[in-house]
């Protein structure tokens, strides 16, 4: 009898608790084609990192000129027409497609998909950059803007909501619908990127060397991607504690906070998506909720509601300049030989950094928010990643973003020199500390960071699992220890970063570059899969 037919007749409590926990353990065999290289690779790149720190920062800052210089104005293009792919899809019969059988009813509720699919995209990042972000936008705007400027707070406030907002989640959306209707439409046999490729490039291509190489840059990119998540939200964690029991935040401190993290979603990642992914982000989520409305009613909440109104204004005039603008005549041009050397300017160290971040996390996104559309229709699940995702996100960086310009603006803390001092993560924790009854709330804080980046994580450790097993159908989940093995390969990835990018603004720019690097190889792998779905749909009328 197959997994579809015992979903849809009614179960005992017993059968129904068997069947999760055999979903939970896990099955499939290993595919060594794609596991073997992608570890030896990433243990190549991080160990090096560890070693020699200099060299390490060194080669990212390389790496960081590089892809933006080159490649910038391609990655400007992908939110565009990720846009352009949801409102084809919105107003065409493709719509109405069910991610399952026709008469299939959704495989989790409203309320714990929105939580997971929030919980799987953003992170502990969002508390930290809802700080930091618009800060150093107040010194680095956008357009030619001066800056200090009131034109330059006005844009702080309202570019995080645009990095994080819609743009980015549409990208999630269309990633997550590639796999969704690979696994649940078009019946592939297992759970990886290169299976959305199918119907562009045969089965016995995805089946071979060239889906086996895909899948290695698949892991390659999305390591680098999530361990960036993970190198932004241990400083963070680690101020909180250092300042509660009065050590020294260090790298050990970091350390142990990275060891306890690892622990943390590799236990989620035990229990399976049903009972660990679900459980922990429905906790984050009610969390959050209260978290963000201590800060609102406690700060300056007319400062904020009025910021967020403003921050719209802005963010609606300025989309398209914003997503389409690279500065091509930021140049440095040489007099007598009229040689032009490319300058980086707020585009590549901003925006193109977010897209080249969200296109490294969006396979590996795509295939965990793929997993848990089942049953919901083409519309119904596009709309609802990008909708809620960018709602969440905007009303969560607008809360914590607020508080950080007021107390600026006002004089109250020079968050700008902080920032230069103690970097991002160690930052943020200093602001919020500064609200009141910062001794209750700082649990408040870490708890929230802590099942954050768990969740996030857990989501990750389950996809790249996922595509280092030869076959999964869509309801089976790879087996526990190999779920857990990257858990604890994201944790020592990350590790490497933080030790490579020390402290103040050298970590900022080796967490950027960390980004950018995971993100180039993962755009050629997303374009593959974007024109095989819509092949695929064209092919299905």
């Amino acid at each position: 009898m197959s997994h579809e037919k015992q979903e849809q007749e009614p179960l005992t409590a017993q059968e129904r608790k068997a069947l999760e926990e055999q979903y939970a353990k896990g099955a499939g065999p290993v595919d060594w084609r794609i596991f073997l290289p992608s570890f030896i690779i990433i243990l190549a790149v991080a160990i090096p990192l560890c070693i020699d720190p200099t060299m390490g920062a060194t080669m990212v800052n390389k790496t960081q000129a590089f892809v933006t210089t080159y490649f910038g104005w391609a990655f400007m293009w992908v939110p565009i027409i990720c846009f352009i792919m949801i409102f084809w899809l919105t107003f065409s019969h493709h719509g109405d497609v069910k991610l399952g059988e026709p008469d299939e009813q959704p495989e989790f509720s409203y309320f714990a998909w929105i939580s997971m699919l929030f919980c799987c995209g953003v992170g502990s990042s969002i508390i930290v950059w809802g700080v930091c972000e618009p800060i150093y936008y107040i010194d680095t705007p956008p357009l030619g803007i001066e800056p200090r400027s009131i034109e330059a707070y006005q844009f702080a406030q309202a570019l995080p909501i645009f990095h994080w907002g819609l743009s980015a989640w549409a990208v999630y959306a269309i990633a997550a619908l590639g796999m969704a209707y690979a696994i649940f439409v078009r019946k592939t046999p297992s759970l990886r990127l290169s299976s959305a490729t199918e119907g562009l490039l045969s089965r016995k291509q995805t089946q071979g060397p060239a889906g086996a190489a895909l899948e290695v840059l698949v892991v390659i990119g999305s390591v680098g991607g999530f361990g960036t998540s993970l190198g932004l939200g241990v400083p963070f964690v680690a101020e909180f504690l250092a300042s509660t029991f009065n050590v020294p935040n260090n790298l050990l401190l970091k350390g142990i906070v990275i060891l306890f993290w690892t622990l943390l979603f590799s236990l989620s990642v035990f229990k399976g998506v049903a009972k660990g992914m679900q459980v922990l982000s429905r906790i984050n989520v009610w969390l959050a909720f209260v978290v963000l409305a201590f800060i609102f009613l406690v700060g300056p909440t007319l400062f904020t509601l009025e910021a967020f109104t403003n921050s719209m204004g802005v963010l609606f005039n300025n989309f398209f300049s914003l997503s389409f603008s690279v500065e091509p005549f930021n140049m440095q041009v040489d007099g007598t030989t009229h040689e032009a050397v490319r300058q980086a300017g707020f585009p590549q160290w901003w925006t193109i950094f977010y897209w080249c971040w969200w296109v490294a996390l969006a396979p590996i996104s795509g295939i965990f928010l793929g997993r848990i559309s089942r049953g919901r229709t083409i519309r119904q699940t596009v709309w609802g990643i990008t909708f809620w995702g960018g709602f969440g996100c905007a009303v969560t960086l607008c809360v914590i973003g607020s508080y950080a310009l007021h107390q600026q603006y006002t004089g109250a803390m020079d968050i700008a020199a902080m920032l230069k001092q103690y970097g991002t993560g160690a930052t943020a924790a200093k602001v919020l500390m500064s609200l009141p009854l910062s001794g209750v709330m700082m649990w408040g804080y870490i708890f929230l960071a802590m099942i954050f980046l768990a969740t996030t994580l857990d989501a990750a450790a389950f996809s790249l699992a996922s595509i280092c097993t030869r076959t999964l159908k869509g309801n089976e989940q790879p087996p526990r220890w190999h779920r857990m093995l990257w858990a604890l390969a994201l944790g020592g990835f990350s590790m490497g970063i933080l030790i490579t990018g020390g402290e103040g603004m050298q970590s900022l720019y080796t967490i950027q570059t960390s980004a950018v690097a995971a993100g180039l190889p993962l755009l050629f792998a997303l374009g593959l899969m974007v024109l095989a779905l819509i092949k695929n749909l064209n092919a299905s009328k």
